[in-house]
Protein backbone atom coordinates (compact mmCIF):
# COMPACT_ATOMS: atom_id res chain seq x y z
CA UNK A 1 0.00 0.00 0.00
CA UNK A 2 1.36 3.37 -0.79
CA UNK A 3 2.67 5.27 1.96
CA UNK A 4 1.25 8.89 2.83
CA UNK A 5 3.01 11.95 3.13
CA UNK A 6 3.21 12.35 7.05
CA UNK A 7 2.19 15.81 6.93
CA UNK A 8 -0.90 14.98 5.20
CA UNK A 9 -1.40 12.05 7.53
CA UNK A 10 -1.38 14.63 10.18
CA UNK A 11 -3.27 17.73 8.53
CA UNK A 12 -5.97 14.88 7.56
CA UNK A 13 -6.18 13.32 11.29
CA UNK A 14 -6.21 17.36 12.71
CA UNK A 15 -9.51 17.85 11.01
CA UNK A 16 -11.25 15.19 12.68
CA UNK A 17 -13.43 14.52 10.27
CA UNK A 18 -14.36 11.48 11.74
CA UNK A 19 -13.18 7.67 10.61
CA UNK A 20 -15.13 7.15 7.04
CA UNK A 21 -14.89 10.58 5.97
CA UNK A 22 -10.92 10.15 6.85
CA UNK A 23 -10.66 6.55 5.21
CA UNK A 24 -12.44 7.85 2.33
CA UNK A 25 -10.05 11.20 1.26
CA UNK A 26 -6.68 8.55 2.37
CA UNK A 27 -8.07 6.32 -0.26
CA UNK A 28 -8.47 8.81 -2.72
CA UNK A 29 -5.33 10.44 -2.06
CA UNK A 30 -3.51 6.78 -2.21
CA UNK A 31 -5.12 5.84 -5.03
CA UNK A 32 -3.76 9.63 -7.39
CA UNK A 33 -0.86 9.39 -5.30
CA UNK A 34 0.91 10.03 -8.26
CA UNK A 35 -0.68 13.38 -9.51
CA UNK A 36 -2.10 14.83 -5.94
CA UNK A 37 0.57 17.20 -6.07
CA UNK A 38 -0.12 18.17 -9.53
CA UNK A 39 -3.57 19.03 -8.39
CA UNK A 40 -2.58 20.48 -5.33
CA UNK A 41 -0.27 23.17 -7.23
CA UNK A 42 -2.92 23.80 -9.54
CA UNK A 43 -6.05 24.11 -7.81
CA UNK A 44 -6.60 27.42 -7.36
CA UNK A 45 -4.89 28.40 -10.65
CA UNK A 46 -6.97 30.52 -13.17
CA UNK A 47 -9.48 33.69 -13.42
CA UNK A 48 -12.87 33.77 -12.18
CA UNK A 49 -14.70 31.05 -10.07
CA UNK A 50 -13.88 28.09 -12.46
CA UNK A 51 -10.79 26.62 -10.60
CA UNK A 52 -9.33 23.33 -11.85
CA UNK A 53 -9.93 21.71 -7.66
CA UNK A 54 -13.94 22.31 -8.80
CA UNK A 55 -13.96 20.37 -12.04
CA UNK A 56 -12.91 17.38 -9.59
CA UNK A 57 -15.62 14.97 -7.85
CA UNK A 58 -16.63 15.69 -4.43
CA UNK A 59 -14.32 13.30 -2.83
CA UNK A 60 -11.46 14.59 -5.18
CA UNK A 61 -12.19 18.26 -3.57
CA UNK A 62 -11.87 17.44 -0.26
CA UNK A 63 -9.13 15.73 -0.79
CA UNK A 64 -6.73 18.24 -2.83
CA UNK A 65 -7.72 20.49 0.21
CA UNK A 66 -6.68 18.58 2.50
CA UNK A 67 -3.39 18.08 0.43
CA UNK A 68 -3.08 21.58 0.39
CA UNK A 69 -3.06 22.40 4.24
CA UNK A 70 0.31 21.77 5.15
CA UNK A 71 1.29 24.79 2.29
CA UNK A 72 -1.33 26.94 3.35
CA UNK A 73 -0.78 26.44 7.41
CA UNK A 74 2.86 27.71 6.27
CA UNK A 75 1.14 30.70 4.97
CA UNK A 76 -0.62 31.47 8.03
CA UNK A 77 2.51 31.00 10.35
CA UNK A 78 4.26 33.46 8.16
CA UNK A 79 2.24 35.65 9.27
CA UNK A 80 2.88 34.80 12.87
CA UNK A 81 -0.41 33.35 13.49
CA UNK A 82 -1.00 31.10 16.30
CA UNK A 83 -1.69 27.25 15.68
CA UNK A 84 -5.26 27.81 17.89
CA UNK A 85 -6.03 30.34 15.46
CA UNK A 86 -4.99 28.43 12.16
CA UNK A 87 -7.11 25.00 13.97
CA UNK A 88 -10.05 27.04 13.97
CA UNK A 89 -9.81 28.50 11.12
CA UNK A 90 -9.15 25.27 9.17
CA UNK A 91 -12.28 23.98 11.05
CA UNK A 92 -14.50 25.59 8.09
CA UNK A 93 -13.45 22.70 6.05
CA UNK A 94 -14.81 19.98 8.78
CA UNK A 95 -17.95 22.05 8.94
CA UNK A 96 -18.78 22.37 5.36
CA UNK A 97 -17.96 18.08 5.02
CA UNK A 98 -20.16 17.55 7.82
CA UNK A 99 -22.82 19.84 5.76
CA UNK A 100 -22.23 18.49 2.34
CA UNK A 101 -23.01 14.21 4.19
CA UNK A 102 -26.06 15.65 5.57
CA UNK A 103 -27.13 17.28 2.48
CA UNK A 104 -26.20 14.04 -0.08
CA UNK A 105 -24.82 11.01 2.27
CA UNK A 106 -21.24 11.36 0.25
CA UNK A 107 -18.21 12.42 1.77
CA UNK A 108 -16.82 15.60 -0.40
CA UNK A 109 -17.02 19.52 -0.53
CA UNK A 110 -19.40 21.23 -3.54
CA UNK A 111 -18.05 23.07 -6.46
CA UNK A 112 -19.23 26.39 -4.10
CA UNK A 113 -17.37 24.96 -0.83
CA UNK A 114 -14.70 25.22 -2.61
CA UNK A 115 -14.65 28.83 -3.86
CA UNK A 116 -15.40 29.66 -1.20
CA UNK A 117 -12.90 28.29 0.67
CA UNK A 118 -10.07 29.91 -1.75
CA UNK A 119 -9.54 32.33 1.12
CA UNK A 120 -8.09 29.80 3.47
CA UNK A 121 -6.10 29.10 0.32
CA UNK A 122 -4.53 32.38 0.25
CA UNK A 123 -4.17 32.70 4.00
CA UNK A 124 -6.65 35.91 3.99
CA UNK A 125 -9.39 34.78 6.44
CA UNK A 126 -9.11 34.04 10.18
CA UNK A 127 -11.34 32.62 12.15
CA UNK A 128 -11.21 35.12 16.00
CA UNK A 129 -13.93 32.74 18.43
CA UNK A 130 -16.86 32.48 17.32
CA UNK A 131 -17.13 34.62 13.86
CA UNK A 132 -14.75 33.98 10.80
CA UNK A 133 -12.76 37.68 9.61
CA UNK A 134 -11.82 38.39 5.92
CA UNK A 135 -9.45 41.74 5.34
CA UNK A 136 -10.89 43.43 1.98
CA UNK A 137 -11.33 46.64 -0.04
CA UNK A 138 -14.91 47.86 0.61
CA UNK A 139 -17.80 47.28 -1.60
CA UNK A 140 -21.27 47.93 -1.92
CA UNK A 141 -23.60 45.24 -3.36
CA UNK A 142 -25.66 47.87 -5.69
CA UNK A 143 -26.65 45.72 -8.70
CA UNK A 144 -26.80 42.30 -9.36
CA UNK A 145 -24.90 40.63 -12.47
CA UNK A 146 -27.34 41.56 -14.91
CA UNK A 147 -27.26 45.06 -13.75
CA UNK A 148 -30.44 45.25 -11.88
CA UNK A 149 -30.98 47.42 -8.49
CA UNK A 150 -30.18 45.53 -5.44
CA UNK A 151 -28.82 47.42 -2.63
CA UNK A 152 -29.67 50.75 -2.45
CA UNK A 153 -26.74 52.85 -0.57
CA UNK A 154 -26.91 56.59 0.01
CA UNK A 155 -24.63 59.22 -1.12
CA UNK A 156 -23.88 59.87 2.63
CA UNK A 157 -22.90 56.19 3.69
CA UNK A 158 -20.75 56.05 0.48
CA UNK A 159 -18.59 59.46 2.18
CA UNK A 160 -18.52 57.68 5.10
CA UNK A 161 -16.79 54.73 4.49
CA UNK A 162 -15.71 55.18 0.63
CA UNK A 163 -15.66 51.86 -1.86
CA UNK A 164 -12.01 51.29 -1.66
CA UNK A 165 -11.62 51.54 2.50
CA UNK A 166 -9.49 48.75 4.34
CA UNK A 167 -12.26 47.12 6.39
CA UNK A 168 -12.48 43.44 7.46
CA UNK A 169 -15.71 41.90 5.98
CA UNK A 170 -17.24 39.47 9.33
CA UNK A 171 -19.02 35.80 8.47
CA UNK A 172 -20.85 33.90 10.44
CA UNK A 173 -21.14 30.48 9.97
CA UNK A 174 -23.91 27.65 9.69
CA UNK A 175 -24.35 26.59 13.35
CA UNK A 176 -21.94 29.46 14.93
CA UNK A 177 -22.73 30.32 18.97
CA UNK A 178 -23.91 33.79 18.76
CA UNK A 179 -24.32 34.21 22.76
CA UNK A 180 -23.57 37.67 23.52
CA UNK A 181 -20.53 37.08 25.08
CA UNK A 182 -19.06 35.23 22.53
CA UNK A 183 -19.45 37.22 20.12
CA UNK A 184 -18.22 40.46 21.96
CA UNK A 185 -15.09 38.66 22.82
CA UNK A 186 -14.93 37.38 18.96
CA UNK A 187 -15.56 41.37 18.38
CA UNK A 188 -12.74 42.27 20.55
CA UNK A 189 -10.44 39.59 19.05
CA UNK A 190 -10.31 41.07 15.92
CA UNK A 191 -10.11 44.92 17.02
CA UNK A 192 -6.60 43.66 18.52
CA UNK A 193 -5.77 41.15 16.09
CA UNK A 194 -5.53 43.12 12.96
CA UNK A 195 -3.95 45.88 13.72
CA UNK A 196 -0.81 43.41 15.26
CA UNK A 197 -0.98 40.80 11.90
CA UNK A 198 -1.59 44.14 9.82
CA UNK A 199 0.19 46.68 11.37
CA UNK A 200 0.55 49.10 7.76
CA UNK A 201 -2.99 48.51 7.32
CA UNK A 202 -5.75 51.02 8.87
CA UNK A 203 -9.05 49.03 8.72
CA UNK A 204 -12.08 51.29 9.12
CA UNK A 205 -15.01 49.28 9.96
CA UNK A 206 -16.14 45.28 10.52
CA UNK A 207 -18.68 45.42 7.35
CA UNK A 208 -21.44 41.94 7.38
CA UNK A 209 -23.73 41.43 4.52
CA UNK A 210 -25.79 38.69 6.43
CA UNK A 211 -29.77 37.63 5.94
CA UNK A 212 -29.12 38.31 10.01
CA UNK A 213 -29.08 41.79 9.77
CA UNK A 214 -32.61 41.97 8.63
CA UNK A 215 -35.27 44.39 9.92
CA UNK A 216 -37.86 41.58 9.57
CA UNK A 217 -36.34 38.98 11.68
CA UNK A 218 -37.95 41.74 14.60
CA UNK A 219 -41.18 40.63 13.85
CA UNK A 220 -40.44 36.63 13.88
CA UNK A 221 -38.09 36.35 16.61
CA UNK A 222 -38.16 37.08 20.58
CA UNK A 223 -36.31 40.16 21.75
CA UNK A 224 -33.75 38.26 23.38
CA UNK A 225 -33.01 36.11 20.39
CA UNK A 226 -29.48 35.71 20.41
CA UNK A 227 -29.78 36.29 16.40
CA UNK A 228 -31.16 39.95 17.02
CA UNK A 229 -28.81 40.56 20.05
CA UNK A 230 -26.32 39.64 17.31
CA UNK A 231 -27.74 42.16 14.81
CA UNK A 232 -28.08 45.30 17.58
CA UNK A 233 -24.12 45.08 17.14
CA UNK A 234 -24.13 46.73 13.84
CA UNK A 235 -25.35 49.97 12.56
CA UNK A 236 -27.68 48.58 9.46
CA UNK A 237 -26.78 51.32 6.36
CA UNK A 238 -28.88 49.36 3.80
CA UNK A 239 -31.32 46.32 3.31
CA UNK A 240 -32.90 44.20 0.49
CA UNK A 241 -35.46 42.00 0.20
CA UNK A 242 -33.78 39.45 -1.38
CA UNK A 243 -34.42 35.89 0.57
CA UNK A 244 -32.34 33.67 -0.91
CA UNK A 245 -29.43 33.44 1.63
CA UNK A 246 -32.35 33.15 4.34
CA UNK A 247 -34.07 30.55 3.32
CA UNK A 248 -30.69 28.81 2.25
CA UNK A 249 -30.20 29.41 5.74
CA UNK A 250 -33.21 28.48 7.70
CA UNK A 251 -34.49 25.71 5.79
CA UNK A 252 -31.08 24.16 4.53
CA UNK A 253 -31.82 24.27 0.98
CA UNK A 254 -34.34 25.49 -1.08
CA UNK A 255 -37.20 23.62 -2.50
CA UNK A 256 -39.76 23.59 -5.21
CA UNK A 257 -43.15 23.06 -3.47
CA UNK A 258 -43.70 25.14 -0.25
CA UNK A 259 -45.13 21.32 1.12
CA UNK A 260 -41.70 20.14 1.10
CA UNK A 261 -39.94 23.21 3.45
CA UNK A 262 -39.50 21.57 7.32
CA UNK A 263 -41.04 22.99 10.12
CA UNK A 264 -39.09 21.71 12.88
CA UNK A 265 -38.38 25.28 14.48
CA UNK A 266 -40.30 28.05 15.44
CA UNK A 267 -38.29 30.03 12.98
CA UNK A 268 -38.81 28.07 10.50
CA UNK A 269 -42.54 27.94 11.09
CA UNK A 270 -42.53 32.05 11.12
CA UNK A 271 -40.66 32.17 8.05
CA UNK A 272 -42.54 30.15 6.25
CA UNK A 273 -45.90 31.92 7.02
CA UNK A 274 -44.16 35.04 7.11
CA UNK A 275 -42.27 35.16 3.90
CA UNK A 276 -41.90 39.06 2.95
CA UNK A 277 -39.94 39.47 6.82
CA UNK A 278 -37.01 37.34 4.95
CA UNK A 279 -34.24 39.91 3.66
CA UNK A 280 -30.48 40.39 3.54
CA UNK A 281 -28.84 43.30 5.21
CA UNK A 282 -25.21 45.55 5.15
CA UNK A 283 -24.50 46.41 8.85
CA UNK A 284 -21.50 48.03 9.92
CA UNK A 285 -19.57 48.84 12.96
CA UNK A 286 -16.76 51.86 12.74
CA UNK A 287 -13.79 51.14 14.19
CA UNK A 288 -11.83 54.16 15.73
Amino acid sequence: MAELPFAFQQELSALGLGEEAEASVAGFARRNLGRMADLAEKAYEGEGHDFPICRLHPLGRLAVIVWKLAEIRRKYEARGICAEIIRDTFSDISLRQRLFYQKTGKVGLSRADCVWLRHIASARIFKLGVLQYQPIKMFYLENYENGSPFFVISDYQKAKLPAGTPVLNVHIQTGADLAVERVADSLQMAKDFFPRVFPDTRFQALVCYSWLLHSGLKDLLPPNSRILLFAENFEVVSETEDKRQAVERIFGRRYRRRANYPQQTSLQRRALQNPAKLGYALGVIYLD
